[in-house]
């Protein structure tokens, strides 16, 4: 007696399934692995644009704000993204919109490393003299 195909076809789709993240989704940041589902492409070309304004000498932090904002009105919910929102924004001075980028950040990833990273660097008692010094 053979088993009925549809026996078979939930077998072999159970011992095809994958546990744990996807090696698609694993990526690395500032030397932490996490992992993280696919973006919108505009949003990713955006983040790009915007992490090349940040790096660049002088780092150009206008249009690195300008452009993570474009990458927000498609990944609204994107930690990462939020995180890169607020480390901008800390550079450009402005502590108290980073905090609220930081908490956005955490609301929608709490055990975000970049994100916890960034929230315990906005604790520090002279956030401003950080910005500051960051921004030079």
């Amino acid at each position: 007696m053979s088993p009925p195909r549809a026996v078979l076809a939930l077998a072999l789709l159970g011992a095809c399934a994958q546990t744990g993240p996807s090696s698609r989704t694993l990526h690395y940041i500032d030397k932490t692995l996490v992992t993280s589902p696919p973006v919108d492409h505009r949003a990713y070309g955006a983040y790009v644009q915007a992490r090349l304004a940040l790096d660049a000498e002088p780092p150009d932090l206008g249009r690195a704000l300008q452009q993570i904002d474009l990458a927000l009105r498609y990944d609204r919910d994107d930690p990462h993204l939020w995180t890169t929102r607020g480390e901008i924004e800390l550079r450009l001075g402005d502590v108290d919109a980073a905090r609220r980028s930081s908490a956005r950040a955490l609301a929608f990833g709490p055990e975000y490393p970049p994100a916890l990273q960034l929230a315990a660097q906005l604790q520090l008692p002279g956030g401003r003299q950080v910005a500051e010094a960051r921004a030079r």
